[in-house]
C-alpha cells in the first residue's frame, strides 16, 4: 500500500484559506482549494519547464481543480500518486490584500499555512541554478513534525509581472526532495513573453 500525501499546493497562498492542498482520503489524494483561490486564471506570460524524466501531465486533475499543470510519474494519476508537482497561477490585484506584490503574497501564504498546520516546519531552500536576478521568486522547503503533516515539499513562487506562478513538489520523505531530478526541474523554470 502506498503512503498517501498530505500536500500543500501553492496557488494563492501555500495552503489553508487561500491555497490548495491535498488532503488524504481513505483511497486517494484530493486537492482542496481555499476560498481565496480563483480557478483557471492565466498569465499573459508562459511558464516553461523541462518535464522530469518518467513523468507526465495529469490533464484531468489540472482541469478538475482549475490549476495550470499537475505532473505525476508516468502511468499514475493524482489520486494515487506518491509524488506530485503542481503549478498554479493567481493574478495580481492591488485591491486585494496578499495579491499586491510577491512579498505580500508570500507573507500571506506563510500565515495561512501556519494557521492550517501550526506544527509545519520550514527550511531554507532554493534551486541550485535558478538566478533570482533574472527571475523574481521566493522558495522554501516545508515538512511536518509528525509524519504526513504536511508531507515534505519544495515550493517556489514566481512573479510573472501580472501574477504569481506557484510551483510545488510534494514527496514521501525529505530525503526524496534532494534527488537531482527535482533540482533539474526547478532550475529549468523560465518565463517567456506574452501568449
Amino acid at each position: 500500500m502506498t503512503q498517501k500525501l498530505l500536500t500543500t499546493f501553492l496557488v494563492f497562498g501555500l495552503i489553508a484559506s487561500t491555497g490548495l492542498y491535498a488532503a488524504p482520503a481513505p483511497q486517494d489524494n484530493t486537492i482542496v482549494s481555499g476560498p481565496g483561490y480563483e480557478k483557471g486564471q492565466q498569465s499573459q506570460k508562459v511558464l516553461t519547464f523541462a518535464m522530469p524524466q518518467g513523468w507526465a501531465k495529469d490533464e484531468k486533475a489540472a482541469k478538475q481543480f482549475g490549476v495550470h499543470t499537475v505532473l505525476v510519474p508516468s502511468g499514475e494519476k493524482l489520486d494515487s500518486a506518491d509524488k506530485v508537482i503542481t503549478i498554479a497561477f493567481q493574478k495580481k490585484d492591488a485591491a486585494k490584500q496578499g495579491l499586491e506584490d510577491l512579498k505580500s503574497f508570500f507573507r500571506d501564504d506563510l500565515k495561512n499555512t501556519l494557521a492550517q498546520f501550526p506544527d509545519a516546519q520550514f527550511a531554507r531552500w532554493q534551486p541550485s541554478k535558478l538566478d533570482p536576478d533574472k527571475i523574481a521568486y521566493v522558495s522554501l522547503e516545508m515538512y511536518g513534525k509528525q509524519k504526513d503533516k504536511p508531507s515534505p515539499q519544495h515550493f517556489l513562487i514566481l512573479d510573472s509581472g501580472d501574477g504569481y506562478f506557484s510551483v510545488s513538489l510534494t514527496v514521501g520523505t525529505r530525503k526524496d526532495l534532494q534527488l537531482p531530478i527535482y533540482d533539474e526541474f526547478f532550475n529549468s523554470l523560465e518565463l517567456k513573453g506574452a501568449r
